[in-house]
């Protein structure tokens, strides 16, 4: 009998902000990571305008390309006329993995059928129940979640997946290094080198190098025209020293929440902040800084379900003055807030702007014309929507500065969530894969490997790994 080899497919987020979508086979054993969505307004297929259908909402995330196309992952029943394998009738022994809870990560993942397995860490499991409570998280077939665990290995059948932690805070944030009988492929994730938590990233990287990667697909998001011009100074990706280092002019994960802190401190007047509901632990920081100002941090209902979930503090509640939020109060998860709780309204901050910090976000902007704005300031923190490829983020800093906010934001000014360009060089040399993948940015041909072999793959085109050498399955011979 013929000795199995590995196999390996990419199926989205090769030139996308997210939305990577890989598996790793050996024989009938098969993991995939991950399970979201590439995110790009500009092009959203849901625009705010289309309205999803209920019962095939499967079926058109499929046929519209925002799901993969993966045979034996999907349920019979949501395949309707669609030529795929469905998990009932697959051969394969499946798992599913998640690094973390960011839609462009795991938006799909309550596609998977219910039988498969999707392992994602405990604390990310209760962000994301809380979410489904509020009508915010990921629609679902139903769920079989298992506890992914840092430094815990998990078997699938002869494949072997390491999470190694990223971030040890809110829903913690992992990569994948998975080991087959052919050698080892690892996943980085969001590669993040200038965090609070940086050391973690480093010490990874010597693990790697140590275990030896046979095949690393690498983050590459700061590879982009709007970030890499501010961080190097010739786009000629073979100029890009290799960097521990921030990149002069920009700022650490530390120096942007201190700038932000900053800001807070010196307003007179109400604080607002915009930031992503699934950051619990942005949701931490904004309560210690109110608490470090003698204000009151108060959330929006869905915010503050997750604060009361996840936290098990009672937080400070404010209902945008809209039938959403009037309906909100009705649903079990909004009684249930009701009762754990304490309701402001807005003629409390208007009677002492300053005791206060607002969590605002973009679909309830327009309420900022019932606040107090004089000496206010709008700290767009990492919320949605979050650049300027974002065709929203122009309206919103255009509301905000009607209303008289002072509008303050770093992000994708100075600062940048992914690793910056030399930093993300200086990790892929650390490692030296003898494969470098590039993906999860728009310009993966620019990250180069140090010694071995830059690789974009065709989407949904097989590749074998076998006895540590890695090429295309049809060639049936090392390239």
């Amino acid at each position: 009998m013929e000795k199995p080899s590995t196999r390996f497919i990419l199926y989205t987020g090769l030139r996308t902000i997210g939305g990577v979508n890989a598996s790793v086979s050996y024989g009938r054993d098969r993991v995939l990571f991950e399970g979201g969505g590439a995110h790009d307004p500009a092009t959203a297929v849901y625009d705010g305008k289309i309205l999803e259908r209920r019962r095939r909402w499967i079926y058109d995330g499929l046929r519209a390309g925002l799901m993969p196309r993966v045979e034996g992952l999907y349920r019979r029943e949501d395949l309707f006329d669609l030529p795929l394998t469905s998990a009932e009738d697959s051969p394969w022994n499946t798992a599913v993995f998640i690094t973390h809870l960011h839609l462009d990560h795991m938006a799909y993942m309550g596609a998977v059928a219910p039988e498969i397995p999707v392992y994602l860490h405990p604390a990310a499991q209760k962000i994301e129940a809380a979410l489904e409570a509020t009508g915010r998280g990921v629609p679902t077939v139903g769920r079989n979640y298992q506890d992914l665990l840092p430094g815990a290995p998990i078997r699938v059948g002869q494949i072997e997946v390491l999470p190694i932690l990223c971030r040890d805070t809110g829903y913690r944030d992992f990569a994948f290094l998975i080991t087959t009988p052919d050698g080892t492929i690892h996943w980085t994730g969001d590669l993040c080198l200038h965090g609070m938590e940086a050391e973690r990233t480093f010490r990874q990287a010597d693990l790697l190098k140590e275990r030896g990667i046979d095949v690393m697909l690498c983050d590459c998001t700061a590879f982009m025209d709007s970030v890499l011009p501010m961080t190097v100074p010739d786009k000629d990706p073979k100029k890009i020293l290799p960097s521990r280092e921030v990149p002069p002019g920009m700022l650490s994960e530390q120096a942007y929440y201190e700038g932000l802190f900053t800001h807070l401190e010196k307003a007179a007047g109400l604080a607002v902040f915009n930031f992503y509901q699934r950051e619990t632990d942005d949701a931490a920081l904004f309560m210690d800084w109110a608490r470090r100002t003698g204000r009151k941090c108060v959330f929006e209902p869905d915010a503050a379900y997750i604060v009361w979930k996840f936290f098990g503090i009672r937080p400070y509640v404010y209902y945008p003055d809209d039938a959403l939020t009037e309906g909100q109060r009705r649903e079990a998860w909004g009684r249930e807030l009701a009762a754990n709780s304490q309701e402001v309204t807005p003629e409390d901050i208007a009677r002492d702007p300053r005791g206060y910090l607002l969590q605002n976000s973009y679909e309830h902007i327009m309420e900022l014309w019932s606040l107090p704005a004089e000496k206010g300031v709008y700290l767009h923190a990492d919320g949605i929507p979050i650049g300027a490829f974002d065709p929203a983020y122009a309206n919103m800093r255009r509301i905000v500065e009607r209303t008289g906010f002072a509008y303050v934001t770093f992000f994708c000014e100075n600062y940048f969530g992914h690793g910056y360009p030399a930093q993300v060089k200086w990790f892929v040399d650390h490692v030296d894969p003898k494969v470098l993948i590039p993906c999860h940015g728009y310009n993966p041909e620019r990250l180069l490997p140090n010694t071995g072999v830059q690789l974009l793959p065709e989407l949904n085109k097989e590749y074998i790994l076998c006895d540590h050498k890695f090429y295309p399955a049809e060639k049936g011979a090392r390239q």
